[in-house]
This record gives C-alpha cells, sequence and structure tokens, in this order.
C-alpha cells in the first residue's frame, strides 16, 4: 500500500462488535492490575468480541508466579498468545555524537527530532492549543530529555506530557520555526493534514516517522492495553503499520484526516502500537 491509498473510507466502515459488559469488566480488571505492576511478563491485551475473550499476549517462555496469577483472573474469558519480544516504547536511544549542522525553518510531521546526547523521537502533528501553536509527540519522549533540537538548533523545550497511562507530549517551538499542518514523507511527498478522526478496525493507515520513514498498513484492533516497563498504557490502537526505535510520536494519518501518533511495539521493530489523537486532552 502506498501513502496515496490510504484514503478516508466511508460512514460505517469497519464496525466492530459490542463487547459484553463481562468482558469490559475482565479487560478493566486487567488493567487495574497492571497499574498495581501486578501483570507480570503480560505484554498486552485487548477485546476480542468476535470471540468473546480478552486476547492476552504473553512474552514466550515467561510463566512466572505473578505472570501465572494476572492469567488465572478470569481465565475461562481469556484467550492467550505467546510473543518473541517484549513490548518497548519506540524512542531511540542515546549515542556519542550530537549533531552539529544547525538547520531552522520549516517543520512538518514526521521529523526527527534529537536531545543533546543524539537520542531522537518524531514529531507528530502541529496544531494550535490554548492559542498557542504546539508540536505533539510521544509521551514517553520526556525521559529522553526536556529539550529538543533539529539539526543541532533548539527547536524548543517539551512543555506538557502524559505517561504511563496515555501516551502524549507537547514541544513549544521557538520562533525561529514555521509549523506546517502536514506529513513530509520519505519520497518528499507534502501530505496536508486538513482534520482528525478516530481509528477503526480494518482502517487503512501510513505512517511516517524519522528512523523507519513512511509505512502503510492497517487497524487490527482497538482499546489495546500495553504494559510497557515504565507503566501500563490504556486505549491504543495496534496496526500492521511498521516502525521502529526513533519512530516515537510520528504522525499516523488516514489520507488528510490525523488519526494517530507511534508509541511503541516489539524490541528492534515491528508492527506498532499507536496513540489515538482524538483522545489528546
Amino acid at each position: 500500500m502506498t501513502a496515496a491509498a490510504a484514503a478516508t473510507a466511508p460512514p460505517g466502515a469497519g464496525t466492530a462488535s459490542v463487547p459484553s459488559p463481562q468482558l469490559v469488566a475482565l479487560k478493566k480488571r486487567l488493567d487495574d492490575l497492571a497499574a498495581q505492576k501486578r501483570a507480570g511478563n503480560a505484554q498486552y491485551w485487548y477485546i476480542d468480541a468476535a470471540k468473546g475473550k480478552v486476547h492476552v499476549a504473553v512474552l514466550r517462555g515467561a510463566r512466572d508466579a505473578a505472570t501465572n496469577s494476572f492469567l488465572t483472573t478470569f481465565a475461562a474469558l481469556t484467550d492467550t498468545a505467546d510473543v518473541d519480544k517484549p513490548v518497548t516504547p519506540f524512542v531511540a536511544p542515546a549515542t556519542a555524537q550530537r549533531p552539529t549542522r544547525a538547520r531552522q525553518g520549516t517543520v512538518f510531521g514526521g521529523q526527527r527530532i534529537e536531545t543533546a546526547s543524539g537520542g531522537f523521537c518524531s514529531t507528530g502533528f502541529n496544531r494550535q492549543h490554548n492559542g498557542a501553536w504546539i508540536t505533539t509527540t510521544a509521551g514517553h519522549c520526556h525521559k529522553a530529555a526536556r529539550d529538543w533540537y533539529i539539526g543541532g538548533a533548539l527547536f524548543g523545550p517539551l512543555t506538557r506530557y502524559v505517561y504511563p497511562g496515555r501516551d502524549y507530549a507537547e514541544i513549544t517551538p521557538t520562533s525561529a520555526w514555521f509549523l506546517r499542518t502536514a506529513v513530509r514523507e520519505q519520497n518528499g511527498h507534502i501530505q496536508e493534514i486538513a482534520s482528525f478522526g478516530d481509528p477503526y478496525v480494518g482502517q487503512p493507515l501510513c505512517k511516517t516517522g524519522a528512523r523507519t520513514g513512511t509505512t502503510c498498513g492497517q487497524v487490527t484492533a482497538l482499546d489495546v492495553t500495553v504494559n510497557y516497563s515504565d507503566g501500563p498504557v490504556y486505549g491504543l490502537a495496534a496496526t500492521t503499520v511498521s516502525a521502529a526505535e526513533g519512530d516515537s510520536g510520528g504522525s499516523v494519518y488516514n489520507g488528510s484526516t490525523g488519526v494517530a501518533m507511534i508509541s511503541g511495539g516489539p524490541r528492534g521493530g515491528g508492527n506498532a502500537w499507536v496513540y489515538p489523537t482524538r483522545v489528546i486532552p
């Protein structure tokens, strides 16, 4: 699929089955256990309404006491699968070399932003908040730095974040930068973002990020809880969009509609979980 192929679907497309109150209550119970650091090596879970189960993915070979206890909570209503790699936020670690080439000007979604020590994340969407222009990125990027750079020039400080629980942050740029409400894709195409919408199962998506560029896929599940080492993040969408470390915060969109930002996935890269933009506070 190309970026151009990710066009908005007709109303009603991808409508998911409505989960039973029993499944909703079970997922909340699992979410609460994760918030108490009692999920063990369970990696993520979501309601599979079609199967009438809560799907729980567990790190292969991990059957310690905490994990077993988590899995036996209403075991009859859970569907368990093993995964080979632990989940991780997709922020790139710091390197020994900081970029030195200053470059100021226009900033798009999906662009590389760096820490003073060389770690990097990606810009999400440029938008106005309380009358000021800000750039969004992933909330977990706050752990890497407060101040962010582009090409060695100060872009701006991270002025607000929510993580864990949610995965959202804002950078307030210095006056040297011009923010475009658009994504610059890997091939140079400029995709304007005119509105924001909710993800739905089966929805085609593309993402642009600093590490892996522009890749496309679709939404496979909604309201996914991912059990990162820092704590659980709720309300993510699972996708077949490929991403890796450094793509955190990157723009996820359906044509001219902004949908989400990259959050994380399996360590080393793979299918990404994304944080929907419509739930941004």
